[in-house]
């Protein structure tokens, strides 16, 4: 019996993936699609054209409204740091007292 070392085996285990992907791909691929023939036009485009649009116009008002609240006046920032270190001082208390 001849054994061959690691280094001289061929690449069979790399082949596997790609394989069983071939495989499903073509499991799943139509058999008749060359038979289809070009696309029939059957309704408006209108929906399609105003998911665009409302997307557009989502869009934009998500982008106003952060750059609009992106800064902070300097008493929004003080409330927010005071409400913060009130916090942490009530967990400390807390911890504390149940520990």
């Amino acid at each position: 019996m001849i054994s061959i070392s690691p280094h001289e085996r061929p690449i069979t285990s790399a082949w596997l993936p790609a394989t069983i992907l071939v495989l499903f791909i073509l499991l799943f691929f139509p058999n008749d699609l060359a038979a289809q023939g070009q696309p029939v036009e059957t309704a408006s485009h209108l929906p399609v054209a105003l998911w665009f649009i409302g997307a557009g116009v989502l869009g934009l008002v998500m982008a106003y409204g952060i750059m609009r609240n992106r800064t902070r006046t300097r008493a929004e920032k003080q409330s927010t740091e005071q409400a913060t270190k009130t916090l942490y001082t009530k967990e400390n208390r807390d911890r504390a007292a149940s520990g």
